[in-house]
């Protein structure tokens, strides 16, 4: 496996390739967006029938389900109905769509590689996979009251557990009491390093063009390349982008499998073809894990598959789809297979719906040699965009950098 990684001022894109350089995963990361795992210090605004809006800072909101208790600014958890104007501590658990505000949780957690530690939680708990002997042991080892034991604590040492749990413990009080208005406490790493983590075991190489995120990944990994130019052009990202979004699947056996997004659910179709309808079925279920991890789909799902409608029919494809992440819900009384993926981040759609043409410009100015005075053509709502990124493009490229409104984008100034 590799992984590219293109940096700009506005969006940082990581892709996983495979062997065969397919791609595997799309990432996107902005810095003005919240993130799922975030913590903020948020203040109550209005009230809803079974919730909160819910001000974090920086003219964004997020929804929050009625709570039973909140966390407020200094750690400690109150029991009282939550009021308007009322400051807490909310960690964000989805990301906000054009239909939808980002959402948060009271039950604020903290994440280890073998622990996670929760503030609001006055007993310890450990994960279901873990076996009695090693929860026994756990127990008589750790007084802890607000720690989660995760599975993988069974492979580390008591040592390295301990060490965990002061350093989660110590970024929790570093959060509490300080700043006064609402904004973003804490924020996880940038994708690149949450993907280079998590197949770091199979990863042979890392390309980026950004010097900074170069200089971190080479403290850890041998097989990093820093890109003096942008990685962009030659990766041909675009075209690959492309690919990703496209709603068409070719099959083997000849038939196809569409996947759509809307606001409600995923849906994915499957057609035969000229093929035979048993061979399209059962490739459709391997194709359907691989658009989920590829796209990084979530929620909730549903599958038509090609032909019969009937249990007896569907129920032996029902092997073909089971994963880790993977819920099957069961069958409509239209024979469509429901199936529920937990959201942990956007998907591809949600990531690359909007903006992409302000995208490309801020990036191929980052990337520019100027000759001149910079020029920008553009509609109104892309120099409303690259507004926020002018400060740093002008400090990068030190020219000046004049916008004017157009119904054409174009740039004069650089070297094309």
């Amino acid at each position: 496996m590799r992984l590219v990684h293109s940096f700009s001022p506005f969006e940082e894109v990581c892709l996983l390739f495979d062997e065969k350089d397919a791609p595997l995963n799309v990432s996107v990361w902005r810095e003005n967006e919240l993130s799922v795992g975030s913590i903020c210090l948020a203040r109550a605004v209005k009230s809803t029938e079974t919730g909160w809006f819910l001000d974090v800072g920086n003219n964004q909101t997020v929804y929050l389900n009625d709570p039973s208790f909140f966390i407020r600014p200094d750690g400690s958890v109150c029991w009282s109905k939550l009021k308007e104007g009322d400051f807490l501590i909310v960690e964000i658990i989805r990301f906000p769509t054009r239909e939808k505000l980002a959402e948060a949780r009271v039950k604020v957690a903290l994440s280890g590689q073998s622990v996670l530690f929760l503030p609001w939680q006055d007993k310890a708990s450990f994960s279901k996979r873990l076996p009695e002997e090693t929860v026994e042991h756990l127990t008589e080892r750790f007084k802890e009251t607000n720690i989660l034991f995760r599975t993988a604590c069974q492979f580390a040492t008591a040592e390295e557990i301990q060490t965990e749990i002061k350093f989660l413990k110590q970024r929790w009080l570093s959060l509490l009491g300080k700043e006064k208005t609402p904004q973003v406490l804490f924020r996880p790493k940038k994708d690149v390093f949450r993907l280079v983590r998590e197949y770091r075991q199979d990863l042979k190489e890392i390309v980026t063009d950004d010097p900074q995120t170069a200089a971190e990944l080479k403290k850890e990994f041998d097989c990093v390349t820093y890109c003096l130019q942008d990685v962009w052009e030659q990766e041909r990202i675009d075209e690959v982008l492309d690919s990703v979004l496209s709603s068409k699947a070719i099959l083997p056996s000849g038939g196809s499998l569409i996947t759509q997004q809307t606001s409600a659910c995923v849906c994915f179709d499957v057609n035969s073809g000229s093929g035979k309808i048993a061979a399209a079925n059962v490739e459709a279920c391997q194709e359907i894990l691989h658009q989920i991890r590829l796209k990084n789909l979530s929620g909730q799902m549903i599958i038509d598959f090609a032909g019969r409608k009937d249990k007896k029919y569907l129920y032996p494809l029902l092997k073909h789809l089971k994963q880790e992440n993977v819920f099957i819900a069961g069958f409509s009384s239209l024979g469509l297979v429901e199936l529920t993926v937990e959201r942990k981040t956007r998907s591809v759609f949600e990531a690359f719906s909007k903006d992409r043409q302000a995208a490309a410009l801020i990036r191929k100015l980052w990337y520019c040699t100027p000759i001149s005075e910079i020029k920008i053509f553009a509609s109104f709502d892309i120099l409303n965009i690259i507004q926020d990124y002018l400060v740093r493009l002008k400090d990068r490229l030190k020219v000046n950098i004049n916008v004017q409104i157009s119904d054409y984008l174009k740039t004069e100034g650089i070297k094309q």
